[in-house]
């Protein structure tokens, strides 16, 4: 079901006044929806539709990858992102997920800011972010963006990030409960580690 945002909301996506709004609907340039209560609504369609005239935007692609072993496997990203819309921003980064400290996301966020990108292409969501992924979808609907994953299916490399990821996690929550050295924190990731040593 498509979204619909209030007056406010398309004004505040489109860098106009909430009066330009309502002039637009009575002239017939923005298709507006009204509720039973006779509110306006904005379909995202619309939002959409004007952004792209009022501005150049255009698409970006956004690869990850989690160390330079992986490399090889940021190429193929890469490579599949291309395919998938022509002449785009790139963005990459080399580094987990689980870290919002990374250069190339900055960017891609402060362009996204910025009115810049139109469609945001990524293999998997989880390139974006392994946790909080729900807060960068909200900055994209924000700003008109629209986030297009190309894959369905995960590669090996993605499965394997995920368990280091979770063996960070592990870690770090263990350290805190039992300190670094504790007997207790190497039990646990002796067992994390020997469980996906048997599944892989």
């Amino acid at each position: 079901m498509e979204k619909n945002y209030s007056p406010r909301e398309a004004a505040t996506i489109l860098g106009v006044a909430v009066h330009t709004i309502q002039v637009w609907d009575r002239q017939g340039k923005i298709k507006c929806v009204r509720l039973p209560s006779g509110r306006r609504r904005i379909p995202e369609s619309e939002v959409k539709r004007l952004l792209n005239m009022k501005e150049e935007r255009k698409d970006a692609i956004y690869a990850r990858v989690l160390s330079r072993e992986q490399e090889r496997d940021l190429d193929r990203q890469l490579g599949a992102l291309k395919k998938a819309t022509a002449n785009p921003l790139v963005y990459t980064d080399v580094r987990s997920g689980l870290n919002f400290r990374r250069k190339g996301l900055f960017q891609l966020l402060e362009d996204i800011a910025e009115k810049k990108i139109a469609r945001l292409y990524v293999t998997h969501e989880d390139r974006l972010a392994r946790i909080g992924f729900e807060f960068i979808s909200w900055l994209c609907s924000k700003y008109g963006t629209e986030i297009v994953p190309i894959e369905k299916e995960e590669y090996a490399s993605f499965r394997e990030e995920r368990a280091r990821d979770l063996v960070s996690l592990v870690t770090a929550f263990s350290a805190k409960l039992f300190g670094l050295r504790s007997h207790k924190t190497k039990r646990v990731l002796d067992a994390i580690n020997e469980a996906f040593g048997e599944g892989t």
